[in-house]
């Protein structure tokens, strides 16, 4: 290999790892002063993490010529949306990952996740650190062994998918609290409740339709030998799609439910609104005649009953009495109180 290209092929800063398998899927760290260059198939594969911020790991991408130009044009391009592309020999594209700001803790944020892997390689790249690579890495670390590119790329998928499944159970969990709170007729805050769970459903039915349309562009199979990394390519996809098929399913009857427990939590509080609209118009019809009996003993004019003597506001509080009696029963006779 010339000086220059063995150059342009070492790893430089913004190269976040790097790891060469072996034929049996065993992996190891490559380092700092090892030339990073494509297996040959039968031996194994390197994986190689770029970190797509550093300008020097872009021109480093830009330099390596062991990837077709299109592949390269989409590992630097800016656009976030998913999408998939190949030849006949290598697959690039983008798929939306979820944000991992910190070991251990996930952010529900969707980034873009650059990949293309052919005979012999996958590069992968980011601009955030994302939760896919993260996940296949700490795999690695702990003794997975991987077969070639398609399968490191199905792993990473995989334990994507593996996490959302975690979150869905979490929003099943959620909903059946929510739910056993509504029967019960104890609501609080179950409405405020709502607003996350339809909040996380929608963004993990947007991030699986992402895969689920990309999945779906992967190469048909090929009777062609020489085409068997398509051929494995498109079975990982089909049982990726599969997995995403069920997920995606689960995930819309949350989104069902959710539905479902907010009309029922609207239904119930209108009732209860009413309810206590019903108790305030009793309450406002039994007080209009005792208002009206206070309001005529209290005018400014001659001739009113009880002015003499010191008795007279029993006389007036008995008559407010028997007119609110007499309201009560006649709004139990129209039947208000059935």
């Amino acid at each position: 290999m010339p000086a220059e290209a063995s150059a342009l092929s070492r790893p430089v800063s913004g190269v976040i790892w790097a790891y060469r398998f072996d034929a049996g899927g065993g992996a190891r760290a490559i380092a700092l002063d090892e030339t990073i260059a494509p297996s040959d198939p039968a031996e194994g594969f390197v994986w190689v993490h770029i970190d797509f911020v550093d300008r020097l790991a872009r021109d480093w991408i830009a330099g390596v010529g062991w990837l077709s130009g299109d592949a390269r044009r989409l590992l630097l391009s800016v656009d976030d949306h998913p999408t998939l592309d190949f030849d006949k020999h290598a697959v690039w594209g983008r798929f939306s990952d979820t944000l991992q700001e910190h070991p251990g803790e996930d952010s529900d944020r969707t980034v873009p996740m650059r990949f293309a892997f052919g005979p012999g390689y996958l590069v992968s790249g980011r601009r955030h650190p994302v939760r896919a690579a993260a996940l296949a890495r700490s795999k690695i670390q702990s003794g997975q062994p991987v077969s070639g590119p398609v399968a490191l790329f199905e792993l990473m998928i995989e334990q994507v998918l593996r996490a959302m499944a975690e979150t869905l159970r979490a929003l099943r969990m959620e909903a059946d609290s929510i739910e056993d709170r509504v029967l019960d007729e104890r609501l609080h805050d179950e409405s405020r409740r709502l607003g996350p769970l339809r909040r996380t459903a929608v963004k993990l039915h947007r991030q699986l339709s992402g895969f689920r349309s990309i999945l779906r562009e992967f190469p048909e199979d090929d009777d062609d030998e020489d085409e068997q990394s398509h051929q494995a390519a498109s079975a990982a996809a089909e049982r990726l799609l599969r997995r995403i098929e069920t997920l995606d399913q689960e995930v819309q009857e949350v989104q069902d439910r959710a539905r479902f427990l907010q009309d029922e939590i609207a239904a119930k509080l209108a009732n209860i609104s009413n309810r206590h609209l019903y108790v305030l118009s009793i309450m406002t019809a039994l007080l209009m005649p005792p208002t009206l009996v206070t309001g005529f003993f209290g005018m400014n004019t001659g001739g009113l009953p009880f002015l003499d003597g010191s008795t007279g506001w029993i006389g007036a509080s008995v008559i407010g009495v028997v007119a609110s009696g007499f309201t009560l029963l006649l709004l139990r006779r129209l039947g208000f109180f059935d």
